[in-house]
């Protein structure tokens, strides 16, 4: 194989890169004021009258997110310290925020710098998961909510979304009470035997290596899951005070509790890797339901659209900030021991 065609799918993947940030912004931009129902003059005016402490109070909530977001990472991955968990978070959200499917380099980027910091491989990657996780689960508790305190409302297409809430909200309660039952009544299976040589030596080192990740990542989660939680919890809660803070100052008109309703149920779409990070897909949403709340339109689309620049936008100049920072002064060292687990 050539260079030249060795170079084919790097080059493919870059352009479906600048393609689908390209598409998110077309839909941030113009699908945004129709979706709400005006036009980009009157979406100009609104943004023209904002000023006082109403752009303050947004830096402030965005910035209260950003760092409250490094209790999550601090608790996934003991011995990393504030300061270096707020770069980690910064730049991968950088990266995640420029590609489809975003989420696999944003881990690549932590990857190589908690491992410049010293970290070891295995505690690395129970971090991302234990992270993972922690954002798709608690994004779709709360659209689940959403959607239910939304059910008898006159947002569109609502009603199935509600349905699809009840059933997740309901699959916990479900998995506890047929556990037991499951496992009581699960016939031995007798093991095959195991294959022979070289074949036998790598499923046996996998099968070792993933019960060592389980293992680590059962204690860290034992260990630190409160931090985990109420981390979480106040990194969606500062984002949604953001959320509401972008709305009055738009002047929208729409409500505290409906703000934060439809704040939560449009959570789950920011997980669509159609676009990065959901952009532009979330806020026609969002702005769909908001109209239906009895919003103003240009004032919706105002809101949401200073509600991207904040949480996505302005994320990708902070992020290359914070890796260039890092290239300079990566600050190598080894990470305090983890505290034995209870």
């Amino acid at each position: 194989m050539t260079h030249r065609a060795r170079r084919l799918p790097a080059c493919a993947g870059r352009l479906l890169g600048v393609l689908s940030s390209a598409a998110g912004l077309v839909l941030l931009a113009l699908a945004v004021p129709r979706a709400a129902g005006t036009d980009w003059s009157a979406v100009r005016d609104r943004l023209a009258h904002l000023g006082g402490a109403q752009p303050a109070l947004m830096c402030a909530a965005a910035a209260a997110a950003l760092w409250t977001y490094t209790y999550v990472l601090t608790a996934a991955l003991p011995g990393l310290t504030r300061r270096q968990a707020l770069l980690v978070h910064c730049t991968g959200s950088a990266v995640s925020n420029l590609l489809p499917f975003g989420g696999g380099a944003g881990v690549a980027v932590t990857y190589a710098m908690t491992r410049r910091w010293g970290h070891p491989p295995g505690a690395v990657a129970v971090c991302v998961a234990l992270t993972g996780v922690c954002n798709v689960a608690a994004r779709l508790f709360l659209s689940a909510v959403g959607a239910l305190l939304l059910a008898r409302t006159a947002v569109p297409g609502i009603g199935w979304a509600a349905a699809a809430g009840a059933v997740v909200l309901a699959l916990p309660a479900v998995y506890a009470a047929v556990r037991p039952l499951v496992r009581r009544r699960a016939p031995r299976v007798r093991r095959p035997d195991a294959p022979a040589g070289t074949l036998r030596r790598r499923i046996t080192a996998g099968a070792r290596r993933l019960a060592a990740g389980v293992r680590t990542g059962r204690d860290v989660l034992h260990r630190s899951w409160p931090q985990l939680m109420c981390a979480m919890t106040a990194t969606l809660a500062a984002q949604g005070a953001l959320f509401v803070v972008c709305l009055h100052a738009a002047g929208a008109r729409t409500g505290t509790g409906d703000a934060l309703a439809v704040f939560a149920a449009s959570r789950l779409l920011t997980q669509i890797a159609v676009t990065p990070g959901g952009i532009g897909v979330t806020e026609s949403a969002a702005a769909v339901a908001l109209v239906a709340l009895g919003g103003a339109p240009a004032a919706v689309a105002a809101a949401l659209l200073l509600y991207a620049a904040f949480t996505h936008l302005l994320e990708i100049p902070l992020g290359a900030l914070t890796g260039a920072l890092w290239l300079l002064h990566p600050g190598v060292r080894r990470p305090a021991p983890a505290p034995a687990a209870p």
